[in-house]
């Protein structure tokens, strides 16, 4: 079983390429949140999988690895504001599967959010930006392993980390979410 095809991102890459996108318009940008979030759900699946002993940590890892690819495959759209919004959200969505992969391995940090965060800044800062992308991958796998983000996270807004940010917090929000529904259902 699949858990994210290359034909359910292309589906995504459609809609985009439908969207009329208006930078004044924050409902015309949802098209990308929806895809993020369905990425989230897709990774929250895997690591479910795992748990539900339908998936060996093996083989949960090597789904993840293959939605990467899926991930950065290469897209193109037309409207320079589609290809810099969606290059927004893959750098975010790296830090997503990377976040995944880390909770399936069970390589979960013990240090807080904003040490992590104060390390990854200085990462950046040293021009190691995959160790920086590691550490914010780092609080992820926090986040997936059930811990709720602060409110508040300080990162200078040049920083790259922002990015990352928002696929950590695409996955606070979705778990949020699905503990609502799930409370609901009750």
């Amino acid at each position: 079983m699949s858990y994210y095809t290359i034909e359910r991102f292309n589906n995504w890459i459609e809609r985009i390429r439908d969207a009329d996108i208006d930078l004044n318009d924050a409902e015309s940008l949802t098209v990308f949140d929806r895809m993020v979030d369905d990425f989230v759900v897709a990774c929250l699946n895997v690591i479910r999988a795992v748990k539900d002993r339908e998936l060996t940590k093996k083989e949960a890892v090597k789904e993840l690895k293959e939605m990467e690819k899926i991930l950065m495959s290469d897209v193109k759209f037309e409207e320079s504001i589609k290809n810099e919004f969606f290059e927004f959200i893959r750098e975010g969505l790296k830090a997503v599967i990377r976040s995944a992969i880390y909770c399936v391995e069970g390589k979960v940090s013990k240090k807080n959010f904003s040490a992590l965060i104060k390390d990854a800044l200085k990462k950046e800062q040293k021009g190691d930006i995959e160790g920086a992308l590691d550490t914010i991958a780092r609080m992820g796998a926090k986040v997936f392993k059930g811990e709720k983000l602060p409110e508040e996270l300080e990162v200078p807004e040049e920083s790259i980390i922002i990015n990352w940010l928002d696929g950590i917090e695409a996955i606070n929000a979705t778990i949020i979410l699905t503990e609502i529904d799930s409370s609901e259902d009750v």
